[in-house]
């Protein structure tokens, strides 16, 4: 009769066995982590890019030429705001532009992720000195 060792053997396996499934866990979890940080940042960085298109829609909504709420008073300045876990800096710059009179509006909105990393967005935007009142003024040929 031929006998063959086999003592040992079960336990190397089950060993095996456990550093695999761990290492699928840590794998996971590692997944799982990234998603969660993906997520976060993809919802600051739409927070970030409406903030953006709200001051730019603000700087635009002039009421008259010249006085209070005027195209004259777009001018540069900064905000924060605190939204979504994060606090965001908002801070647009007005150049003024003359033949034809138009001012560039650049917006940067600044904020710090989970991780400590600067993040931002800009968006830059024209608004025409054109009297208000002629806003609703159809154009006949």
């Amino acid at each position: 009769m031929l006998r063959t060792k086999t003592s040992g053997q079960g336990l190397i396996e089950v060993l095996m066995t456990l550093l695999i499934i761990v290492g699928s866990v840590l794998a996971l979890l590692k997944f799982q982590n990234y998603l969660a940080y993906s997520n976060s940042l993809a919802y600051q960085q739409a927070t970030a890019t409406q903030l953006a298109v709200n001051q730019i829609e603000t700087l635009r909504d002039y009421s008259a030429l010249s006085g209070t709420n005027s195209y004259a008073n777009i001018a540069s300045g900064n905000s924060t705001i605190t939204n979504s876990g994060a606090t965001f800096t908002v801070t647009w710059t007005v150049t003024p532009f003359t033949n034809p009179t138009y001012k560039t509006l650049d917006v940067v909105v600044t904020w710090t992720d989970r991780y400590g990393v600067a993040q931002s967005r800009r968006l830059t935007s024209m608004v025409a000195q054109i009297d208000p009142s002629y806003s609703a003024t159809i154009m006949a040929l």
